[in-house]
Protein backbone atom coordinates (compact mmCIF):
# COMPACT_ATOMS: atom_id res chain seq x y z
CA UNK A 1 0.00 0.00 0.00
CA UNK A 2 2.85 2.26 0.93
CA UNK A 3 4.28 2.34 -2.70
CA UNK A 4 1.00 2.77 -4.89
CA UNK A 5 0.37 5.57 -2.54
CA UNK A 6 4.11 7.16 -2.91
CA UNK A 7 3.81 6.22 -6.88
CA UNK A 8 0.08 7.88 -7.19
CA UNK A 9 0.98 10.96 -5.26
CA UNK A 10 4.08 11.68 -6.93
CA UNK A 11 1.92 11.31 -10.09
CA UNK A 12 -0.20 13.83 -8.78
CA UNK A 13 2.14 16.35 -7.74
CA UNK A 14 4.09 16.24 -10.93
CA UNK A 15 1.61 18.21 -12.75
CA UNK A 16 2.02 20.91 -9.47
CA UNK A 17 5.82 20.76 -10.18
CA UNK A 18 5.51 21.28 -13.73
CA UNK A 19 4.47 25.15 -12.79
CA UNK A 20 6.30 25.38 -9.57
CA UNK A 21 9.57 24.63 -11.33
CA UNK A 22 8.86 26.00 -14.47
CA UNK A 23 8.80 23.09 -16.63
CA UNK A 24 5.60 23.45 -19.29
CA UNK A 25 7.88 24.56 -21.95
CA UNK A 26 9.17 21.11 -21.99
CA UNK A 27 5.59 19.66 -22.93
CA UNK A 28 6.20 20.95 -26.16
CA UNK A 29 9.65 19.64 -27.07
CA UNK A 30 9.18 15.78 -26.11
CA UNK A 31 6.16 15.69 -28.11
CA UNK A 32 7.11 17.42 -30.75
CA UNK A 33 10.04 14.98 -31.53
CA UNK A 34 7.28 12.36 -30.62
CA UNK A 35 4.69 13.92 -33.62
CA UNK A 36 7.84 13.40 -36.46
CA UNK A 37 8.54 10.11 -34.77
CA UNK A 38 5.27 8.75 -34.73
CA UNK A 39 4.38 9.95 -38.63
CA UNK A 40 7.78 8.50 -39.35
CA UNK A 41 6.68 5.04 -37.70
CA UNK A 42 2.97 4.97 -39.30
CA UNK A 43 4.41 5.69 -42.64
CA UNK A 44 6.74 2.81 -42.59
CA UNK A 45 4.39 0.62 -40.54
CA UNK A 46 1.92 1.07 -42.93
CA UNK A 47 4.37 -0.03 -46.06
CA UNK A 48 5.89 -2.88 -43.70
CA UNK A 49 2.39 -4.07 -43.04
CA UNK A 50 1.33 -3.87 -47.18
CA UNK A 51 4.29 -5.48 -48.30
CA UNK A 52 4.03 -8.18 -45.66
CA UNK A 53 0.62 -8.91 -46.56
CA UNK A 54 1.40 -9.28 -50.08
CA UNK A 55 4.16 -11.54 -49.25
CA UNK A 56 1.52 -13.79 -47.88
CA UNK A 57 -0.84 -13.57 -50.38
CA UNK A 58 0.75 -14.55 -52.78
CA UNK A 59 2.81 -17.25 -50.60
CA UNK A 60 -0.12 -19.09 -49.10
CA UNK A 61 -2.69 -17.76 -51.91
CA UNK A 62 -4.80 -16.13 -49.89
CA UNK A 63 -7.08 -14.95 -52.75
CA UNK A 64 -7.99 -18.62 -52.57
CA UNK A 65 -10.01 -18.52 -49.35
CA UNK A 66 -13.14 -16.40 -48.59
CA UNK A 67 -12.89 -12.58 -48.29
CA UNK A 68 -13.95 -13.07 -44.73
CA UNK A 69 -10.79 -15.09 -43.82
CA UNK A 70 -8.49 -13.10 -46.21
CA UNK A 71 -9.69 -9.55 -44.71
CA UNK A 72 -9.06 -10.88 -41.01
CA UNK A 73 -5.54 -12.57 -41.82
CA UNK A 74 -4.60 -9.15 -43.81
CA UNK A 75 -5.77 -6.82 -40.27
CA UNK A 76 -3.46 -9.47 -38.04
CA UNK A 77 -0.29 -8.88 -40.16
CA UNK A 78 -1.54 -4.69 -39.89
CA UNK A 79 -1.97 -5.49 -36.04
CA UNK A 80 1.21 -7.55 -35.29
CA UNK A 81 3.18 -5.18 -37.25
CA UNK A 82 1.62 -1.55 -35.12
CA UNK A 83 2.66 -3.70 -31.88
CA UNK A 84 6.36 -4.46 -33.07
CA UNK A 85 6.77 -0.54 -34.26
CA UNK A 86 5.23 0.86 -30.87
CA UNK A 87 7.62 -1.16 -29.22
CA UNK A 88 10.40 -0.05 -30.99
CA UNK A 89 8.95 3.61 -31.28
CA UNK A 90 8.70 3.80 -27.46
CA UNK A 91 11.84 2.96 -26.78
CA UNK A 92 13.49 4.68 -29.76
CA UNK A 93 11.77 8.22 -28.62
CA UNK A 94 13.04 7.77 -24.67
CA UNK A 95 16.77 6.91 -25.83
CA UNK A 96 16.01 10.23 -28.63
CA UNK A 97 14.78 12.69 -25.51
CA UNK A 98 17.17 11.05 -22.91
CA UNK A 99 19.16 14.42 -22.77
CA UNK A 100 16.09 16.32 -22.27
CA UNK A 101 14.58 14.01 -19.40
CA UNK A 102 17.97 14.10 -17.71
CA UNK A 103 17.67 17.87 -17.42
CA UNK A 104 14.32 17.44 -16.50
CA UNK A 105 14.73 15.29 -13.69
CA UNK A 106 18.11 17.47 -12.63
CA UNK A 107 15.60 20.70 -12.70
CA UNK A 108 13.25 19.04 -10.35
CA UNK A 109 15.69 17.32 -8.23
CA UNK A 110 16.92 21.35 -7.46
CA UNK A 111 13.27 22.45 -7.22
CA UNK A 112 12.33 19.53 -4.20
CA UNK A 113 15.68 19.77 -2.23
CA UNK A 114 17.68 23.25 -3.09
CA UNK A 115 20.30 21.18 -4.46
CA UNK A 116 22.53 23.08 -7.34
CA UNK A 117 24.22 21.07 -9.81
CA UNK A 118 27.30 22.65 -11.95
CA UNK A 119 28.51 19.24 -14.41
CA UNK A 120 31.37 19.74 -16.93
CA UNK A 121 30.46 19.30 -21.07
CA UNK A 122 32.50 16.16 -20.31
CA UNK A 123 29.78 15.37 -17.46
CA UNK A 124 26.96 16.20 -20.04
CA UNK A 125 28.45 13.88 -22.63
CA UNK A 126 29.14 10.62 -20.16
CA UNK A 127 25.21 11.10 -19.01
CA UNK A 128 24.10 11.69 -22.33
CA UNK A 129 25.46 8.24 -23.52
CA UNK A 130 24.69 6.68 -20.46
CA UNK A 131 21.07 7.39 -21.26
CA UNK A 132 21.56 6.16 -24.71
CA UNK A 133 22.96 2.86 -23.63
CA UNK A 134 20.89 2.09 -20.82
CA UNK A 135 17.91 3.11 -23.29
CA UNK A 136 19.25 0.46 -25.80
CA UNK A 137 19.96 -2.02 -23.06
CA UNK A 138 16.29 -1.90 -21.74
CA UNK A 139 15.15 -2.30 -25.20
CA UNK A 140 16.62 -5.30 -26.06
CA UNK A 141 15.74 -6.78 -23.12
CA UNK A 142 11.79 -5.89 -23.38
CA UNK A 143 12.18 -7.64 -27.07
CA UNK A 144 13.57 -10.62 -25.48
CA UNK A 145 11.01 -10.85 -22.48
CA UNK A 146 8.08 -10.23 -25.29
CA UNK A 147 9.10 -12.39 -27.40
CA UNK A 148 9.98 -15.29 -24.88
CA UNK A 149 5.93 -14.06 -23.44
CA UNK A 150 4.32 -14.53 -26.88
CA UNK A 151 6.32 -17.76 -27.37
CA UNK A 152 4.79 -19.32 -24.14
CA UNK A 153 1.64 -17.99 -25.43
CA UNK A 154 0.98 -21.48 -27.10
CA UNK A 155 0.39 -22.79 -23.33
CA UNK A 156 -2.68 -22.42 -21.60
CA UNK A 157 -3.41 -20.63 -19.15
CA UNK A 158 -0.27 -19.00 -20.00
CA UNK A 159 -2.08 -17.39 -23.15
CA UNK A 160 -4.57 -15.57 -21.27
CA UNK A 161 -2.34 -13.11 -19.33
CA UNK A 162 -0.27 -12.57 -22.33
CA UNK A 163 -1.32 -8.82 -22.66
CA UNK A 164 -0.16 -8.50 -18.87
CA UNK A 165 2.68 -9.78 -18.59
CA UNK A 166 3.91 -7.33 -21.68
CA UNK A 167 2.43 -4.94 -20.04
CA UNK A 168 4.65 -5.81 -16.99
CA UNK A 169 7.69 -6.42 -18.73
CA UNK A 170 7.29 -2.91 -21.05
CA UNK A 171 6.88 -0.95 -17.50
CA UNK A 172 9.73 -2.62 -15.81
CA UNK A 173 12.22 -1.90 -18.19
CA UNK A 174 10.72 1.86 -18.91
CA UNK A 175 10.28 2.86 -15.54
CA UNK A 176 14.27 1.52 -14.90
CA UNK A 177 15.47 3.83 -17.92
CA UNK A 178 13.24 7.07 -15.83
CA UNK A 179 15.03 6.37 -12.83
CA UNK A 180 18.18 6.14 -14.04
CA UNK A 181 18.49 9.47 -14.54
CA UNK A 182 18.32 10.28 -11.09
CA UNK A 183 20.55 7.40 -10.32
CA UNK A 184 23.69 8.85 -12.60
CA UNK A 185 23.77 11.90 -10.62
CA UNK A 186 24.36 10.04 -7.40
CA UNK A 187 27.72 8.26 -8.78
CA UNK A 188 25.66 4.53 -9.14
CA UNK A 189 27.75 2.26 -11.90
CA UNK A 190 24.94 0.40 -14.31
CA UNK A 191 25.72 -2.26 -12.46
CA UNK A 192 24.60 -1.06 -9.18
CA UNK A 193 21.51 1.12 -11.23
CA UNK A 194 20.65 -2.45 -12.13
CA UNK A 195 20.92 -3.70 -8.59
CA UNK A 196 18.53 -0.76 -6.97
CA UNK A 197 16.32 -1.57 -9.86
CA UNK A 198 16.16 -5.31 -9.07
CA UNK A 199 15.11 -4.46 -5.33
CA UNK A 200 12.38 -1.26 -6.57
CA UNK A 201 11.23 -3.55 -9.62
CA UNK A 202 7.84 -2.95 -8.30
CA UNK A 203 7.87 0.77 -8.05
CA UNK A 204 9.66 0.37 -11.31
CA UNK A 205 7.01 -1.15 -13.22
CA UNK A 206 4.41 1.02 -12.04
CA UNK A 207 6.10 4.05 -13.02
CA UNK A 208 6.88 2.56 -16.16
CA UNK A 209 3.16 1.16 -16.36
CA UNK A 210 1.76 4.78 -15.57
CA UNK A 211 3.88 6.48 -18.77
CA UNK A 212 2.56 3.83 -21.12
CA UNK A 213 -0.53 4.41 -19.83
CA UNK A 214 -0.39 8.15 -20.42
CA UNK A 215 1.18 7.95 -23.29
CA UNK A 216 -2.22 5.94 -25.00
CA UNK A 217 -4.03 9.18 -24.06
CA UNK A 218 -5.12 10.06 -27.65
CA UNK A 219 -3.22 12.87 -28.88
CA UNK A 220 -1.86 14.85 -25.67
CA UNK A 221 -0.27 11.60 -24.33
CA UNK A 222 2.79 12.00 -26.32
CA UNK A 223 3.34 15.62 -24.78
CA UNK A 224 2.35 15.03 -21.24
CA UNK A 225 3.98 11.30 -20.88
CA UNK A 226 7.86 11.82 -21.16
CA UNK A 227 7.28 14.60 -18.58
CA UNK A 228 5.38 13.66 -16.02
CA UNK A 229 6.55 10.65 -15.88
CA UNK A 230 10.33 12.17 -15.46
CA UNK A 231 8.70 14.34 -12.78
CA UNK A 232 6.97 12.03 -10.42
CA UNK A 233 9.97 9.36 -11.03
CA UNK A 234 12.58 11.63 -10.33
CA UNK A 235 10.36 12.69 -6.89
CA UNK A 236 10.29 8.47 -6.57
CA UNK A 237 14.05 8.01 -6.89
CA UNK A 238 15.05 10.61 -4.47
CA UNK A 239 12.72 8.98 -1.86
CA UNK A 240 13.89 5.50 -2.20
CA UNK A 241 18.04 7.41 -2.53
CA UNK A 242 17.33 8.11 1.34
CA UNK A 243 17.75 4.67 2.23
CA UNK A 244 20.39 3.56 0.05
CA UNK A 245 23.86 3.45 1.41
CA UNK A 246 25.49 5.70 -1.56
CA UNK A 247 22.72 8.50 -1.40
CA UNK A 248 25.36 10.25 0.26
CA UNK A 249 28.08 10.40 -2.93
CA UNK A 250 26.17 12.79 -5.26
CA UNK A 251 28.91 14.81 -7.52
CA UNK A 252 28.23 18.44 -7.09
CA UNK A 253 30.95 19.60 -9.12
Amino acid sequence: MKTINLVFNSFLDAFKIVREAGLKKFYFLPGIISLILFGIFVYLGDYLSLSIATAFENFFKLGEYSSIIYVLIKILIWICTIFFYYLVYKSLLLVIISPILGYISERVETHLTGKKFDFTFGDNIKFLLRGIDIGLKSFFKQMVGTCVVMLLGFIFPINLSIPLLIFIIQGYFTGFSFMDYTLERYNLTPKESLEFLKKQRVYAALCGGIFTLLFFIPIIGIFIAPLITCIATTKITLELLKDYPQSNSISTK
